[in-house]
């Protein structure tokens, strides 16, 4: 088991979750996980008898969700909140303890024109899955009325990540796959971003150097070790994202998670096949040498390269067919997004629109 002293205190390694009840004893918890995830957890063996468990979101949480959880967790008294499971449990954690109580002011915070200062309660992540890296990120997804929004603060982070890989070990192979490329799409998006730094590229390529090999030599389910790469994986490219936000990629996935139930990592990963090779003749110079060289591919080849990874791992490389008014949709609200704004090219809504159809079958 390891820690490290970056923000937030990260402990790391297999069995780490039996240092939990350590962590969480002497305080009131409000303790975040799905019914399913506190069952295969034993969460409740981790907690004090008082403590609160919400469940009440959804894969894809709601804002409204999130402001319920944080009326919840201030009506009983909660100074920890503890987060266990995939990246939309830790999103209504942080929300919970981010948030302010009243719905109407947590309703401005969400909207960015409120006040998020950094609460009185203590937040612990614990993830079940590798790829989000949701549990070293400054921000939460959250969804109103179908179209994704970002609470995006300092506040939101965690203090503490608990990350033990064993917990991933019952996740099956789509999960698990459709994850580590949510984690590609986070290497690779920060490494192009506009909002790159040295540091953040860092994580980026280390995150690659792990990924790619399990993706490219695996069995269907990786191995225990296998396992506790990607969990390694998945939190570099978390750090690495908490510099420069997500670009296109991401901002075009969540459409067709919303409107196609294409899960996120795989939608992520798709995008980057037409999109790669829309950005690679504009963007030049040692990052991107450096990012088709961890990926094994020569100049122009990035999309072609994650195409194969995708097949590899036995993931469609198209989707579709379907209605064209639907394309069109996830086109708009993809454009729309403020995810686009660290994308390195100006993107044309006619080329996009021709890429998403192709891949739609539209």
């Amino acid at each position: 088991m390891t820690a490290t002293t970056a923000s937030p205190w990260v402990i790391t390694g297999r069995g780490a979750a039996a240092g939990i009840p350590g962590l969480v004893a002497g305080h009131r918890v409000f303790a975040v996980a799905s019914a399913a995830a506190a069952q295969r957890t034993r969460l409740t063996s981790w907690l004090p008898g008082d403590a609160t468990l919400f469940h009440h979101f959804q894969p894809n949480p709601t804002a409204d969700q999130a402001i319920s959880a944080a009326a919840a967790r201030s009506a009983v008294g909660a100074d920890l909140v503890l987060g266990v499971g995939g990246g939309s449990a830790l999103d209504i954690a942080k929300a919970a303890r981010a948030l302010p109580p009243d719905p109407a002011r947590a309703a401005r915070v969400i909207a960015g024109t409120g006040a998020c200062p950094r609460a009185e309660v203590q937040l612990v992540l614990v993830p079940t899955t590798a790829g989000t890296g949701s549990e070293v990120t400054r921000f939460a997804a959250l969804y109103r009325r179908g179209r994704k929004m970002s609470l995006d603060a300092a506040c939101v982070q965690a203090d503490i990540a608990v990350i033990d890989p064993g917990l991933t070990d019952s996740c099956p192979a789509l999960l698990t796959w459709s994850c580590a490329f949510d984690a590609v799409a986070h290497a690779v998006e920060s490494t192009w971003s506009t909002r790159a730094t040295s540091q953040s590229r860092a994580y980026a390529m280390a995150a690659l150097a792990l990924l790619v090999p399990v993706l490219r030599d695996a069995d269907h389910l990786p191995t225990m070790a296998e396992r506790d790469t990607l969990s390694e994986a998945g939190t570099l490219a978390g750090r690495a994202i908490d510099f420069t936000r997500t670009t296109a990629a991401h901002a075009l996935a969540y459409p067709l998670t919303v409107h196609l139930g294409v899960p996120h990592g795989l939608a992520c990963a798709l995008n980057l096949t037409w999109l790669a090779p829309m950005i690679e003749p504009a963007w030049h110079g040692p990052a991107a040498n450096a990012l088709r060289d961890v990926l094994g591919v020569p100049e122009g080849g990035l999309g072609a390269g994650i195409s194969e990874l995708l097949v590899r791992r036995g993931l469609q490389t198209t989707l579709g067919p379907v209605d064209a008014a639907i394309a069109d949709v996830i086109v708009d609200e993809g454009l729309a997004s403020n995810r686009i704004s660290g994308t390195p090219i100006a993107l044309d809504r006619r080329r996009v629109r021709a890429s998403v159809g192709e891949l739609l079958g539209c």
